[in-house]
């Protein structure tokens, strides 16, 4: 009967860990899948954006002096408005006025220039480090970085340029509408994939600094497609068949994110937990919880008070030092350590320890908070 027994545990044993690889197989299989078809949309995405952007440029014309020019007044006089978008610029340099030409180019679709550099600083360090990819075309992947600032429109070129010899340049800028619409639809395409990629995670590494991070960075990508879309749309063109999400919904999950990353904060050396309690509201004001299961992270703090003797002073003094390291628990990694000290003194050593934990306290509620806010707001995507 005991061999029977042990039999069956074996078998059911071994029959488990066939499962379990099973499982793993099929798990990594449908990953490697997954990425084998993001892969090949984008490389479809990539090369319909090279076929737009294809074809050789059409040389500007140049004059200088003589009569003005109708597109001056009217830029649709060189252009058809049915199949091309238009805008004149003015400067004293020739160089200015183009520059002028292609924002009021861009400023059509209702799009700020230049709007916000901190979230295009952010796409290009993206792309710099591999989070998002785009295509192994160097070219390709400067276009799409760098049209992120929307200074100018992909595909926009020079159509003319007049001198009018008393201290103006004007130029005149113009797209095709099916070009425009056309690259800024695969440039939508590309973002999606990137966006898909960012957020397909598994529910135990969502809940995380890095789910949060990336569902933050695919809500910046999702703006910007929107003002792709705007360029699309007022093109003539449609972004029905696009799936497209806005950068809110990735925003409110990154915000519900948060609020299920779970804390544990352990203090060495405390005193009726003034300074877990300190930390504590200093983590739970920006969304994060304190109690819970399984904590994500654990906030290690050791508060070390030492006694010192300063000849001729009738206080009583206290070095103290607060040494704070933030830790990851699956990697058991640092993520953020700091460390403050400073020297108090009261008239009895009772005072002196009281007053030592007030300067702890402000320092956790100042200091520290300064510092877990912008390492929050600095987060980015493994």
């Amino acid at each position: 009967m005991v061999g029977a027994g042990f039999l069956s545990i074996f078998i059911k044993f071994r029959m488990t860990g066939i499962t379990a690889v099973l499982y793993l197989l099929i798990v990594c299989t449908a990953y490697a899948q997954s990425l084998n078809n993001s892969k090949a949309a984008a490389d479809d995405a990539t090369r319909r954006l090279e076929e737009a952007l294809g074809g050789q440029n059409t040389p500007v014309k140049t004059t200088k002096g003589g009569t003005e020019p109708s597109w001056v007044r009217d830029p649709y006089t060189a252009y058809s408005r049915d199949r091309y978008l238009t805008a004149r610029g003015f400067g004293a340099t020739q160089t200015e006025a183009e520059k002028k030409a292609l924002s009021a180019l861009v400023s059509i679709f209702g799009v700020s220039v230049q709007s916000d550099w901190a979230a295009v600083s952010i796409y290009k360090e993206a792309a710099a480090n591999n989070v998002i990819t785009f295509s192994k075309n160097t070219n390709i992947k400067e276009v799409i970085v760098t049209a992120a600032s929307l200074d100018s429109l992909v595909g926009a070129e020079i159509g003319y340029v007049w001198d009018n010899t008393r201290g103006t340049v004007y130029a005149l800028a113009y797209i095709e509408r099916t070009k425009a619409i056309a690259v800024y639809t695969e440039m939508i395409r590309i973002n999606q994939i990137n966006i898909e990629n960012l957020t397909a995670l598994s529910a135990v590494d969502k809940i995380s600094f890095n789910g949060y991070a990336r569902y933050k960075l695919a809500a910046l990508i999702a703006g910007l497609s929107a003002k792709y879309a705007s360029v699309v749309i007022q093109s003539g063109g449609s972004i029905d068949t696009l799936n497209f999400k806005s950068a809110d919904s990735f925003n409110i999950e990154a915000e519900n994110i948060i609020k299920n990353i779970t804390f544990a904060i352990k203090v060495k050396g405390d005193k009726n937990d003034r300074i877990k309690d300190a930390f504590s509201k200093v983590i739970s004001a920006e969304g994060l919880r304190t109690q819970g299961n399984n904590p994500v992270y654990t906030l290690e703090v050791n508060v070390s008070l030492d006694e010192v003797e300063i000849p001729n002073s009738n206080y009583k003094w206290y070095n103290w030092t607060l040494s704070v390291n933030l830790i990851e628990n699956n990697s058991l990694s640092g993520l953020l350590s700091r460390n403050y000290s400073d020297r108090v003194g009261n008239n009895s050593l009772a005072r002196a320890e009281n007053t030592a934990f007030i300067e702890m306290e402000s320092t956790i509620n100042e200091k520290y908070k300064n510092v877990f806010i912008e390492y929050l707001s600095r987060l980015f995507p493994n």
